[in-house]
C-alpha cells in the first residue's frame, strides 16, 4: 500500500537513483546533467549524484556516453564560477579576466576528474557524427531537443537500456525507448512526460 492508500505508481520506466534496491542495466548512458552535479561539489544534487556514480562504477557495468558530454560538461563546469560571482547577469562578465582565470581552473580540474572516472570501467564513446542521422529522428517524432536527442541515440546506438539524466527532456521519448534513472525528485514529471 502506498503512502496515500492510494495504487502504487506506474513506473513507465523512471527510476529514482536514490532507490536502495535498483537494479543497474548493462550498459547504462551517462547525460551531462547527471555528471556535472556528480563532479561538482558545489551542485545542489552532488550527494545523491556522486553517490549513483559510485555505484555504477563499482558494479561494473558498462558506461556510454556520447563525445558530446565532454564538451557540455566543459561549459557547464567553465559557467559555474561567474554564475557564484554575479548571479543572472553573468553572461556579461564571462569574458573578464578575473571571471576566466578560476572558470578555467575549474573546468580543467572537472575535466581531469571526469577522465580520471572512466580510466578504470568499461566506457563505450559514441562519437556524434555516427548518430547525427537518429538523433534527428527522435527530434522529430518525439520533439526531444538535439542535444538529448544526441545523448539518447549514443545510449541506443550502444545498445544501453537507461540513461541516468537530470533532464526530464528525456521523458519524451516511449520507455521502449530508454528507460530514465534520475532524482527522486524529477521521478514524477518524467512519469507524466512519458508517451502512454
Amino acid at each position: 500500500m502506498s503512502p496515500t492508500g492510494g495504487r502504487q505508481p506506474v513506473p513507465r520506466g523512471v527510476f529514482a537513483i536514490e532507490d536502495q534496491q535498483l537494479l543497474l542495466p548493462d550498459p547504462i548512458a551517462l547525460d551531462t546533467s547527471f555528471v556535472v552535479e556528480a563532479l561538482l561539489t558545489t551542485q545542489p544534487l552532488h550527494p545523491a549524484c556522486s553517490a549513483f556514480l559510485k555505484l555504477i562504477f563499482y558494479s561494473g557495468v558498462a558506461v556510454v556516453t556520447s563525445d558530446l558530454l565532454a564538451v557540455e560538461l566543459a561549459e557547464s563546469a567553465f559557467a559555474i564560477t561567474p554564475k557564484e560571482r554575479w548571479g543572472g547577469r553573468w553572461r556579461g562578465h564571462r569574458t573578464y579576466g578575473r571571471s576566466r582565470r578560476p572558470a578555467t581552473r575549474r573546468l580543467n580540474h572537472t575535466v581531469m576528474s571526469y577522465e580520471a572516472l572512466l580510466s578504470p570501467v568499461n566506457h563505450l564513446p559514441i562519437p556524434v557524427r555516427r548518430v547525427t542521422a537518429d538523433a534527428r529522428v527522435l527530434m522529430t517524432d518525439f520533439g526531444i531537443a538535439s542535444y538529448d536527442a544526441v545523448h539518447a541515440a549514443s545510449a541506443i546506438a550502444a545498445g544501453a537500456e537507461a540513461i541516468v539524466t537530470l533532464d526530464t527532456g528525456f521523458a519524451l521519448l516511449p520507455s521502449a525507448q530508454l528507460a530514465i534513472y534520475t532524482d527522486q525528485s524529477r521521478v514524477t514529471s518524467c512519469r507524466h512526460k512519458r508517451p502512454r
